[in-house]
């Protein structure tokens, strides 16, 4: 019976048979094996997962042995790789800084047994409801010994800083506090605006709120103000500001004090005078899918210094309101992108000289993009002579002109081209010199050899005075510069040489022409416990009237490393440079060097506190060749340093 139905199921019928068997089993015996491994597994906290605490464990195993030399770990963008905890074939990571809440992306690239390279990423997030961080470091110092005619060395020195981070999230809303407290004590007076003793140097108080299409975010304290470049730019200053944004629709406001404050001696720098604030606010809405922006700006406010962020005596106080408008498009995704800015301002330079407020005003359109490798930008700029505004002193005004510029990178060739042209006195003030300077500049770029990059560069400058008041001398000058530079890797080692020519041609009568040649080259050596940075610099300036070369030979060093496992640091930098004429009118040597030499304290005892003692030395040297006149100095430290971390 059996033959009889085998016999049937002969010919095509019985292989047609057989080949539906086989396959059905061999789908049935790979759904049975577990998965092929790959070559490295996130374990924890494991793709996609958002983890509960601010400092999770990261975790990877591998599917051979790994050694910490042939492994790269980046958390973030930052190197891991030597704080990772090895075991066999795997490792383990314990965060020693809080991780701030959201995305976060593990890099890794790895030497497969068979000698390849390979790379993975993996992303996970983290979420808590309150993340705080607070860093403590202390340096002592006590003068051991120095020379008997160097003053202002302090015989002690006391610095502690104490940093602190709170993030709160409660909701919708999230709350931080930054703080940083300082202690010193020194033997020597100090330099304003510091002084002895404990002052909290500065501190924000921020709250954000977040829901669906509403966003609000206050901050209070020490805050940065940046609006457009012609009207209020990287105001650092202590005050509130606040910004709302509502689905396409943005404001934002401040007031600041004009002063720079440091410290709470004369309070919390949130109690507010009219008279020596600086306040203002925008206003903003996006169109058309958010290809086009528009915005207003308005500041106004009055300040008793120039306030450029150091302190000054005062010099009168000057005070003035600016309203500005911006709009901003993008098109062809990122292709084309332009931007125009018109603003007017109403200024006095000092309100108790009667002679009341100027208005001027300011523009600029700016239109840039990329493209397939290429990448452009192009901008006309106007700021009138009287243009200024509160806030903003670094602002050029009087000043007129055009820049354009293009870019190039097609495999290993890389190409710049620049243009610019300015001029000053736009407004051509007979008692004023016209002076218009031009400028190109060509950039190449050659990595066809991955060890050996190539550049070379060249530069026109022309400056010439247009327009003269009655007894002005006129003024040409063109100035060609010429650089090539190299650098050449082998291993932890990075070799490079940049020479440079510039001619200076005087085109007036007066014919003072100068040629300038430096060179310089720089070995770099770099590896975990030790890198060596030395350079050499040679510079010849000539005065072509008076056939005299000033040459300057400069050396410097810097070298740093460990010793013992960590134990024990050690730091080396020093310069040497000479300068001598060919005219024998100079020979001037001096010498600069510091050093440090630190043991640090890794017994159990100490891992919390991270202490080390050691010494500071530093030596100067003044030799004046013509005169016979030279000076030492030299000084000793002891120090005593610390630093703690606490985080959760």
């Amino acid at each position: 019976m059996s033959e009889t139905r085998l016999t049937g199921w002969s010919g095509d019928r019985l292989r047609s048979g057989v080949f539906i068997a086989a396959l059905v089993l061999f789908v049935l015996l790979i759904g049975a094996l577990p998965a092929v491994a790959e070559d490295v597994s996130f374990v924890a906290p494991g793709e996609g997962i958002e983890a509960t605490t601010s400092k999770p464990e990261v975790a990877c195993l591998f599917t051979f042995p790994v050694f910490r030399d042939r492994l790269l770990v980046q958390l973030d963008g930052i190197d891991i790789t030597g704080a990772l905890d090895l075991s066999g074939n795997g490792f383990t990571y314990k965060p020693i800084l809080p991780l701030a809440n959201g995305p976060h992306q593990l890099a890794l690239a790895f030497y497969l047994p068979d000698g390849s390279v390979a790379q993975r990423s993996f992303f996970f997030s983290t979420f808590t409801r309150m993340s705080s961080t607070t860093q403590v470091s202390a340096v002592y110092e006590a003068e051991v010994a120095k020379s008997d005619h160097l003053t202002g060395i302090p015989k002690h020195n006391f610095a502690a800083n104490i940093g602190h981070a709170t993030t709160v999230t409660t909701g919708d809303w999230q709350l931080g506090l930054t703080t940083n407290l300082r202690w010193l004590d020194r033997s020597e007076p100090i330099v304003d605006p510091e002084k002895k003793g404990l002052d909290l140097v500065n501190y924000q108080l921020t709250a954000q709120y977040q829901k669906e299409a509403f966003g609000l975010l206050l901050a209070a304290g020490d805050v940065q103000i940046q609006e457009t470049r012609n009207t209020v730019s990287g105001l650092a200053r202590r005050g509130v500001q606040a910004g709302v944004v509502y689905d396409k629709l943005t404001l934002s406001g401040f007031v600041v004090n004009s002063e720079q404050l440091y410290g709470v001696d004369d309070g919390s720098g949130l109690e507010f005078d009219s008279g020596n604030t600086i306040s203002g606010g925008s206003i903003g809405y996006r169109f058309f899918e958010d290809k086009l922006t528009l915005r207003a700006i308005y500041v106004t406010g009055s300040e008793e210094s120039n306030s450029f962020g150091v302190y000054e005596e005062k010099t009168g106080e000057r005070e003035g309101d600016v309203v500005g408008v911006q709009a901003q498009v993008q098109l062809f995704a990122g292709k084309l992108n332009i931007e125009a800015e018109y603003d007017w301002s109403d200024f006095d330079v000092d309100s108790g000289d009667g002679a009341g407020s100027v208005t001027d005003k300011a523009w600029m359109v700016t239109a840039g993009g990329y493209v397939d490798g290429y990448s452009y930008q192009a901008s006309y700029d106007y700021i009138g002579p009287d243009y200024a505004v509160v806030g903003n002193p670094g602002l050029l005004n009087d000043r007129e002109g055009f820049m354009a510029m293009g870019g190039m990178q097609k495999g290993v060739h890389g190409l710049n081209l620049s243009t610019s042209r300015y001029e000053d006195n736009v407004d051509e003030d007979p008692l004023l010199t016209k002076t218009v300077t031009t400028t190109i500049t060509a950039d190449y770029a050659y990595n066809g050899m991955p060890n050996l990059p190539l550049g070379l560069n060249y530069q026109k400058t022309i400056m010439d005075s247009t327009m003269l008041p009655e007894g002005a001398f006129p003024y040409r000058t063109d100035i060609d510069l010429f650089g090539a530079r190299a650098s050449y890797l082998l291993g932890s080692w990075n070799f490079s040489v940049n020479a440079t020519y510039s001619l200076q041609d005087d085109k007036t009568s007066t014919d003072s022409d100068t040629r300038n040649q430096t060179y310089t080259f720089t070995p770099m050596y770099y590896s975990q416990a030790f890198s060596v940075v030395p350079s050499l610099i040679f510079n010849r300036t000539t005065d072509e009237n008076r056939s005299v070369d000033t040459d300057t030979l400069t050396a410097s060093l810097d070298l740093r490393g460990t010793l013992k496992e960590g134990k024990v640091t050690y730091e080396l930098a020093g310069s040497f440079n000479r300068m001598t004429m060919s005219d024998d009118s100079m020979e001037l040597e001096t010498l600069t060097a510091n050093a440090q030499l630190a043991y640090h304290f890794q017994q159990e005892w100490a891992s919390f506190l991270n202490p080390s003692l050691g010494l500071r030395g530093q030596y100067n040297r003044t030799d004046d060749k013509l005169s016979g006149e030279d000076e030492d100095e030299y000084a000793l430290f002891l120090v005593l340093s610390t630093s703690m971390n606490f985080a959760f």
